[in-house]
């Protein structure tokens, strides 16, 4: 096979890979703990959405409720933060290697 006729070949398609549906569990109601940690975790959310001017709507892949789990509002919250910062620092390129 000559280097043209490589390159110029086509691919057989790749078969189809099975999707994997994923059904989210019920939950235990949370402790009063628990509603506690969620609720500071959303001011914490609150606040950096305030401070950066900005709003959001998510979902999960799995069907489960983000906003009940204090650690994926804190990584929202984070999240938000760590792009503000770096929009604040000026236009970027693309990362600095």
């Amino acid at each position: 096979m000559g280097l043209r006729s490589f390159f110029t070949r086509r691919r057989a398609p790749a078969p189809a890979q099975p999707s994997a549906v994923v059904v989210a569990t019920k939950r235990e109601p949370l402790t009063p703990a628990q509603l506690a940690d969620l609720e500071a975790a959303w001011a914490e959310l609150e606040q950096a959405a305030t401070e950066a001017g900005v709003s959001f709507h998510a979902c999960t892949r799995d069907g489960s409720r983000w906003q009940d789990d204090p650690q994926s509002v804190r990584a929202m919250a984070e999240t938000i933060r760590r792009t503000q910062k770096y929009t604040a620092e000026g236009t970027h390129d693309g990362p600095q290697r």
